[in-house]
């Protein structure tokens, strides 16, 4: 049981790098201080107050919230690489993935506390750029039909169902005039229904 908690406390001072925090005595837990710790308060000592503020923001400089969404920054700048791939070599799936991730996670981030602005902007542009490519692959699609129906010979075809004209050749369902024609003998046809 001592050697667990001694081990959760290591472990929490490691990732948090609390300030005037030790694994030791009482005694001498205030003047222990990790190296975390000595790191940050010597930055924050350096930097000027406008900067200070971001730097202990909830999602600054020093928090995952910062760093995630600006390394998903990659993914925009390579859907934007894309734009120079010709429509018929993009993918829709993975355009219609970033298009809904970042629909998905625009909200999440104005949900979340703290409210994060930089994850809010890189799922944007995540978003138009899904949609962006989705687009361009519509487009091409569309592009393709149409060139498919002008490149296509018009189709032979007989007289149409009630067509006067009666040359012999008719290649759609017969004509049929009387309701009991087509059943059986000449005469006999469907149950009269009167």
């Amino acid at each position: 049981m001592a050697t667990s908690r001694q081990v959760s406390l290591v472990v929490r001072r490691f990732l948090w790098g609390q300030r005037n925090y030790s694994t030791g005595d009482i005694k001498t837990a205030t003047t222990k201080v990790s190296r975390f710790a000595e790191i940050d308060a010597r930055i924050e000592k350096a930097l000027p107050p406008k900067i200070k503020a971001l730097w202990n923001h909830p999602a600054g400089l020093k928090t995952i919230h910062f760093w995630a969404p600006s390394w998903k920054w990659c993914l925009v700048f390579a859907g934007m690489a894309d734009y120079t791939r010709p429509a018929e070599k993009l993918s829709w799936r993975q355009s219609a993935a970033l298009a809904a991730t970042g629909i998905i996670w625009s909200r999440y981030s104005m949900v979340v506390v703290p409210k994060n602005w930089n994850l809010f902007s890189v799922n944007v542009f995540l978003a138009l750029t899904g949609v962006m490519q989705l687009s361009r692959i519509f487009l091409y699609n569309k592009s393709l039909e149409k060139s498919k129906e002008d490149e296509s010979p018009e189709p032979i075809m007989g007289p149409r169902i009630g067509d006067d004209k009666d040359d012999g050749v008719n290649f759609g369902p017969p004509v049929v005039t009387d309701p009991g024609e087509g059943f059986g003998p000449p005469g006999t046809g469907p149950p009269s229904t009167k």
